[in-house]
């Protein structure tokens, strides 16, 4: 056990080796005598001192920092507003609640009407102390006083952001009580029209009961009326309509809402003497919705595609909180998650996990609908798995016989049994599904398939004779190509028409104009799904390319699409435009990252990704195998078995050395054309894990092979950490990763196996994994 010497240098003995121990000041105090920690200073020893003094051995304690609860939630914000139409007086704070323990993880917002209480923290913004034990400004966290071990973080950047939005709607100040002021009755007015009914939304929002009074006497507030009618034209389209009115029963045509709109006038003068307020920032939303939809203007109203149901709904019904009439069936298809989805999983509902049952719920929602979307979730949720559960779940139940799948089906006079039975094959064997991958992920599609969905059919149309089973294809569930082959086949796809074409890894046709694009949005299909972790990789235009794919025409050209949503974002951030953008995308994109589903989680999820060799890969081995066979016949023969083992090892690890990278052999580099399958099945994977915002240890036995990582990693830009035996300064190296200096570890399995803390990872890779399963453990 090491001997700490104390003095104004602290030295630690460790058997016969000294060394300085450094340790920031406070941690230097402890050792040196008795100290006692107040209640705000416990949080800050417990990140910072206590796991520096629990790593050297020196600290003995009846509690672990895993004992204490630290509550990350934003405030409640209250705004309180008196004075009247003429000038306005706000007052702001933040209130950090601290009821009990029940309710410490309940939603601030959804407490509006709860009267605080004296344990609550309440902070004047901007400025100014908090009421409470102890409970300064200054201080990031705040103790609960009903527990000793449980603390709230403050949350500076809502309490910035309540601040801001107040300064954009007028607002100056604050003067010398803390007050902000808006002066002006056009400025009161327009705010009374535009930001308060947000605000009211989001805060808790009190009126002074003279301001009250006199709102509700001299203000009305001009209220939207929509009603949404199914479409004479089929099930495609939709037909909305909205009219003004004020409370009074006062009405305004559109022409009088869009010259209001256009004169940059939030309220007007009524007949009786009022003032009629309209949110002109929420008819210039439901302008933007128009623009972005292109309904057909009729006579009543606009007619819309079915597409465009949710984002309508989202913005008017959510956003902007207008009442929609619309028929029972409108709203029920609308309403509601997927996971209200009844539907019977069979033998997977054992395997699969509550999240991916509602997302396998969500993609058959989708369906019902005829709408297509992008399943988005995090590396290691099992997109793949659900996916394959949708295909087979639609095809079991596309196959079961019913009165109307044998209608037409009974066999004609005059026909024979073999016709007959042809007749009714046809009718109850859909047609089969089409996923197209990259080239190193066929293998694993495959590979999964056979384990969770053995009773699909599935037809790798892949290899130089794959055209000989082009004629196949209809006898199978599920057929899985590449987009390498895609391209160089889609004259032969067009002949066939696919139930559901699912692409995974979908970045792949980012680039619109590409032949992979190209290719894949030409095959004819009912329905269409996305697999991908990163839908966004460079700017938004990808997004457009994709759902060009999904639903071609949703997000209008891409000439439009690049200057309403590419350019001002390519700009710098824009929240209002980005919100616009995720109302119209979120209906069809379903993303959950491992933090939001961490409880259904096992304490460490293990996926084991499968790749093929490429051609060149698979003819070494093959040439290898054999003359490693051989020699080691040949040995064992000469030499006996346990005189022959390095010759056996040897054998092995050139293979190894094969199906990591072809690289790693001494060959000709320059003839190599594809030298390793696995390496573009890595660039993959580490794609999605830094798109997630993770950090990856990646572990090889090979150094050499860490160097063609270290080629790749630069080649694309992506900061790395490196280890290996010739790694001089090993704790430098590690404290780089811990500082968060790079998203990538690259670590010798052999110099970096043991003794490493690396703390600041989430994700390790083993690039070629070890036959001893200690060691990779």
């Amino acid at each position: 056990m090491p001997v700490i010497i104390p003095g104004a240098t602290m030295w630690v003995l460790q058997g016969t080796t000294f060394s300085r121990l450094q340790l920031p000041g406070g941690s230097l105090a402890l050792l040196q005598g008795p100290q006692v920690l107040s209640r705000n200073q416990v949080p800050g020893f417990l990140q910072n001192e206590f796991p520096v003094l629990a790593a050297t051995g020196s600290i003995t304690a009846d509690f672990t920092p895993d004992d204490f609860e630290f509550i990350v939630e934003p405030p409640l914000i209250r705004l309180e507003l008196e004075g009247g139409l003429a000038k306005l007086r706000a007052k702001l704070s933040a209130i950090y609640r601290f009821a009990d323990s029940g309710r410490a993880g309940a939603s601030p917002h959804r407490e509006a009407s709860i009267a605080t209480t004296a344990a609550d923290v309440i902070l004047p913004l901007p400025g100014g102390e908090g009421r409470g034990e102890g409970n300064r400004t200054s201080l990031p966290w705040l103790p609960d006083p009903h527990s000793s071990r449980r603390y709230r973080l403050r949350d500076y950047a809502t309490e910035r952001d309540a601040l801001a939005r107040l300064v954009r709607a007028g607002f100056e100040g604050p003067d010398k009580e803390g007050l902000l002021q808006l002066s002006g009755q056009d400025a009161v007015l327009t705010f009374f029209a535009r930001d308060f009914p947000r605000l009211q939304s989001a805060w808790q929002v009190t009126l002074e009961e003279r301001l009250d009074w006199s709102l509700n006497k001299n203000v009305e507030r001009i209220a939207p009326r929509c009603e949404v009618r199914p479409s004479g034209s089929g099930e495609q389209w939709f037909d909305f309509g909205v009219q003004f009115e004020t409370s009074g029963g006062e009405k305004f045509t559109n022409a009088d809402i869009q010259s209001l709109v256009r004169g940059g006038r939030s309220h007007t003068k009524l007949r009786n003497g009022k003032f009629a307020l309209l949110d002109t920032g929420a008819v210039e939303e439901l302008s933007e919705i128009l623009i972005d939809a292109a309904p057909k203007q009729e006579a009543g109203g606009y007619r819309f595609r079915n597409e465009q149901a949710a984002y309508l709904n989202e913005t008017i019904g959510g956003k902007l909180g207008w009442p929609v009439a619309a028929p029972t069936a409108w709203k029920e298809r609308l309403a509601g998650g997927a996971g209200e989805l009844e539907l019977d999983f069979g033998v997977f509902a054992g395997v699969l996990r509550p999240y991916q049952k509602d997302g396998v719920r969500w993609l058959h929602k989708l369906r019902a609908n005829s709408f297509g979307g992008i399943l988005a979730d995090e590396m290691g949720l099992g997109k793949t798995l659900q996916a394959l559960t949708h295909v087979a779940l639609q095809r079991a139940a596309g196959c079961q016989p019913t009165e109307q799948s044998l209608a037409g089906s009974l066999p004609a006079e005059g026909s024979t049994l073999k016709s007959a039975v042809a007749q009714l094959g046809n009718k109850l064997s859909p047609t089969p599904c089409l996923v197209v991958c990259p080239t190193s992920l066929v293998f694993n599609w495959q590979a999964e398939a056979a384990k969770f969905a053995p009773q699909l059919r599935v037809l790798a149309l892949q290899g130089p004779h794959r055209h000989a089973h082009f004629s196949r294809i209809t006898e199978h569930d599920l057929i899985i190509t590449s987009y390498a082959l895609i391209r160089r086949d889609a004259e032969a796809y067009r002949a066939v028409e696919f139930d559901t074409v699912i692409l995974d890894e979908a970045q792949h046709i980012k680039n619109r104009q590409s032949q992979n694009a190209q290719a894949v949005k030409s095959i004819r299909c009912r329905h269409r799904l996305v697999l991908t972790g990163t839908p966004m990789e460079n700017s938004v235009l990808d997004l457009w390319s994709i759902f060009d794919f999904l639903m071609p025409g949703y997000l209008g050209s891409a000439t439009d699409f690049r200057e309403r949503y590419e350019l001002p974002l390519s700009k710098g951030r824009d929240p209002v435009l980005q919100d616009r953008l995720s109302r119209r995308i979120r209906p069809f994109l379903l993303r959950r990252l491992k933090r939001d589903v961490a409880k259904e989680l096992p304490a460490k999820l293990e996926q084991i990704s499968f790749c093929e060799l490429t051609a060149e890969q698979r003819a070494v081995y093959q040439q290898v195998l054999e003359a490693g066979r051989n020699e080691v016949l040949a040995a064992v023969g000469k030499e006996g078995f346990a005189k022959s083992r390095m010759v056996i090892f040897t054998a092995l690890l050139r293979l190894r050395q094969i199906c990591c990278d072809l690289r790693l052999l001494s060959l000709d580099a320059a003839k190599i054309k594809e030298p390793s399958g696995k390496l573009e099945l890595f660039g993959e994977l580490l794609e999605e894990i830094i798109d997630g915002g993770h950090r990856a240890l990646v572990f090889s036995q090979f150094t050499s092979m860490l160097a063609l990582l270290k080629e790749r990693l630069a080649a694309e830009s992506i900061d790395y950490c490196y280890l290996d035996g010739s790694t001089k300064d090993r704790g430098e190296v590690v404290r780089a990763f811990q500082a968060g200096r790079a998203p990538v570890f690259l670590i010798s399995l052999k110099a970096g196996g043991v003794g490493l803390n690396l703390t600041a990872a989430d994700t390790v890779v083993h690039f070629d994994p070890w036959w001893n399963p200690a060691v990779e453990d």
